[in-house]
């Protein structure tokens, strides 16, 4: 009879509701802690897999051999020459190093070394349990799971996301013995809040575990609540006469605020649809959690979908709780949007005086004079014929933030300012600056479509990058308050993206100029400026790594010259390119050879009539 040596490990954390946002993450860094404890113990397994609700964290774990891993140790002791005598009977050394180990003199083995032969034994450690291992490190286990913050709650000073209300764990058949937070370990899980509040046992395999769950009302597994959700949203929109118009962001959030998801159309008055659809959208997602609805050309129309964590017996009156908030949410905002627009653009400018940037760089209104003296000097380098509308966006491009609507919705900066520049009568292209400077707003997100939009967001991310390190307030491993990285791969995409080949040297000299002669800070403005460059050579060599541009290219096209980023990512795919082909490497031998010649040399003149051989003139006309 074939014994089986393997079981399923199934732990649930039952807990308080936990942010939606908290969830994702940590899901991720539990299953591969997991992982790495298991190895680290000697434990096999086959698959690690993580599950979570609001109230619960899930981990189950297919295959995990019952024992650990037997090892295998090996301890050396005197050299052969010490531990035997000429004719290799056991000295005192041998039987004293036996004795200490509990073995005897013929359990002695000679090993080959570096520095000769030397006596070692190897002693077999029979592995443990694994249930016994398991008990002991659920607990760390699960204390280790990052969260953004944590609570304590109860006396042991235990610290968790939310308090901990019950514990899962069951190792095959056999319930573990642990404790966290002075909650013991059983066999019992707990539905769904309202619906089904008692507890339950799910039994010991993944999919028994699922569908008791799910007969208490809690659909355990994210991936099948996301796609509940996107159905029946999808359904209920397409119902309306629309579409849904998805959002994976929003999408994720309320997968992760709901065990048991509902969705139900509302619908709001048609004259909120007067306001910029950009407000309607936010106000729908920031503040409620709704899913807008579109027309099929992509207009917005006046409905929404809210994900709900129950099964309503009346389906009417939450339709109507939900339409009631939005109608008040939606009138702040008409509210707002009034109040803003009884001044033009510009005459926020002025109110920026009074919002404090950093205390040792001025206010918001300095930052943005600076701004426009960084846009000017890169307008004069590269278009000369739009650096008026380059000046007057970036003048306006900070105004916005001290209005209503961006108070109450500060992911609306940018796009109020192209918004109400329009409104106020600013060219197109203009209030289109104003809100392109912002992009990208993520790592390889879209770039401004116009040449003033990129300009002015250089400018700001320049003046950002110079005055956060003339402070000394520089990234440090993973802190990075300020978003720098952030901010210079910007810089550099949007350089990219133009073909602009801009000197990063004299930008960020002419940066910490502008800074200097705006907050009398004193400032060394060479070794300032080669730390900065130094920044932008890490963050450009890491992007070109990402883009499966090989280290040492990357590393060779930046060390010609880097001053010009656009150049130097040319340069680089143009290696990356060749360094397959088999005249790549006696070439670069040959480029090296002459590099060494010349080593020390100044060449001052050339004269190409000295030239006598075929390949030599050959060569002089392909460079020319």
């Amino acid at each position: 009879m074939q014994v089986d040596t393997r079981k399923n490990l199934l732990v649930e954390i039952g807990t308080e509701e936990i942010p939606a946002g908290f969830l994702p993450p940590a899901l991720d860094a539990f299953a591969a802690r997991t992982g790495e404890v298991l190895r680290e113990k000697r434990i096999g397994f086959e698959a690690i897999r993580t599950l979570a609700t609001p109230r619960r964290l899930v981990l189950w774990v297919e295959g995990v051999e019952i024992r650990q891993e037997d090892l295998l140790e090996k301890v050396m002791g005197p050299p052969k020459k010490v531990a035997f005598d000429d004719q290799g009977n056991p000295t005192k050394a041998a039987h004293g190093f036996a004795k200490r180990n509990g073995v005897s003199v013929e359990d002695l083995e000679i090993e080959e070394t570096e520095r000769g032969p030397y006596v070692c034994i190897k002693k077999r450690l029979q592995g443990r349990p694994t249930r016994d291992i398991l008990n002991e490190v659920l607990p760390t286990l699960v204390s280790e799971i990052p969260f953004p913050k944590n609570m304590k709650w109860e006396a042991s000073g235990f610290r968790f996301a939310r308090p901990i209300r019950w514990l899962l764990g069951i190792f095959g058949d056999e319930v573990l013995d642990f404790e966290i937070a002075g909650i013991a370990c059983g066999n019992k899980t707990f539905g769904h809040r309202f619906h089904a509040p008692g507890s339950l046992e799910p039994g010991s395999g993944l999919k028994d575990y699922i569908e008791a769950l799910r007969g208490a009302y809690v659909v355990v597994d994210q991936d099948e609540r996301r796609e509940a959700i996107l159905s029946q949203a999808r359904s209920l929109s397409e119902g309306a006469g629309g579409r849904l118009l998805e959002d994976e962001a929003l999408l994720e959030l309320n997968t992760f605020l709901v065990e048991y998801p509902h969705c139900v159309l509302g619908d709001f008055d048609e004259a909120f649809l007067s306001l910029p659809e950009e407000v309607l959208i936010t106000v729908m997602k920031e503040h409620q959690k709704y899913f807008a609805v579109v027309d099929q050309d992509g207009r917005l129309m006046p409905h929404f979908i809210a994900v709900n964590n129950i099964e309503p017996r009346d389906e009417t009156l939450l339709r109507r709780g939900h339409e009631r908030v939005l109608r008040a949410r939606l009138n702040d905002a008409r509210f707002f949007f009034d109040e803003d627009l009884k001044r033009p653009l510009e005459a926020y400018c002025e109110e920026l005086k009074g919002v404090i940037f950093h205390k040792d760089l001025g206010s918001l209104y300095d930052k943005v004079e600076r701004i426009v003296k960084i846009a000017a000097y890169l307008a004069d380098l590269v278009a000369p014929d739009k650096k008026a509308s380059i000046e007057r966006a970036a003048y306006l491009s900070k105004a916005d933030l001290v209005t209503e609507m961006v108070g109450e919705f500060p992911d609306l900066q940018g796009v109020m300012g192209r918004v109400y520049g329009e409104l106020s009568g600013e060219p197109k292209n203009v209030a289109n600056a104003i809100y392109e400077h912002y992009l990208p707003t993520r790592s390889g997100g879209e770039i401004p479509k116009s040449i003033e939009g990129a300009i002015v967001g250089i400018s700001d991310r320049c003046d950002t990058i110079c005055s956060t390190f003339a402070l000394g307030m520089r990234p440090t491993g993973g802190q990075d308050p300020f978003g720098l990285r952030r901010h210079a791969l910007a810089i550099i995409h949007i350089l990219e993206g133009f073909g602009l080949h801009i000197d990063l040297k004299d930008l960020i000299q002419k940066g910490l100029q502008v800074l200097a002669e705006g907050t009398g800070l004193t400032i060394d403005e060479g070794e300032l400026t080669q730390e900065i460059l130094e920044f932008f050579k890490v963050r450009l060599k890491n992007e070109l790594v990402q883009r499966d541009i090989r280290p040492d290219t990357a590393e060779a096209a930046l060390r010609a010259h880097f001053d010009d980023p656009v150049d130097a990512i040319m340069r680089a795919k143009a290696i990356e390119a060749v360094r397959h082909r088999p005249e790549f490497e006696p070439l670069s031998i040959a480029f090296k050879r002459c590099m060494n010649i010349l080593k020390g040399q100044e060449i001052t003149s050339f004269d190409p009539a000295l030239l006598r051989e075929d390949a030599e003139r050959g060569l002089f006309d392909a460079l020319e």
